[in-house]
């Protein structure tokens, strides 16, 4: 079953349109400019939110017109990251670390 608001979109969305393809037939003579169709055009273009409206205003709400409860799905796990693989020291880095490590072990 459609839903009030599928309906009042499409009415409301649905004038536009008409009015368009009403200016586009009385400019190209397919469709002839007299105060008639002048008058169904503004009526259709008048009415198309006016029936949304009235579509929204009537609408039940009976359980038939509920939403589907969104499903919400947890984020996948991130692969684990690989174990960092040790650089080999130089001498003279060996000798930096030896350094930094009694520097920061305040002895």
């Amino acid at each position: 079953m459609t839903s009030p608001r599928a309906l009042s979109l499409l009415a409301a969305l649905s004038a536009p349109v008409f009015l368009a393809a009403a200016i586009a037939g009385w400019l190209s003579e397919a469709w002839p400019a007299t105060p008639v169709t002048f008058g169904v055009a503004a009526f259709v273009v008048c009415g198309g939110p006016l029936l949304a409206m009235w579509h929204v205003s009537t609408a039940s709400d009976d359980a038939e017109y509920e939403e589907e409860p969104t499903l919400v799905l947890p984020a996948p796990a991130a692969p684990p990251a690989p174990a960092p693989v040790p650089l080999p020291l130089t001498p003279k880095a060996a000798a930096a670390r030896a350094f930094m490590g009694w520097r920061d072990s305040g002895t």
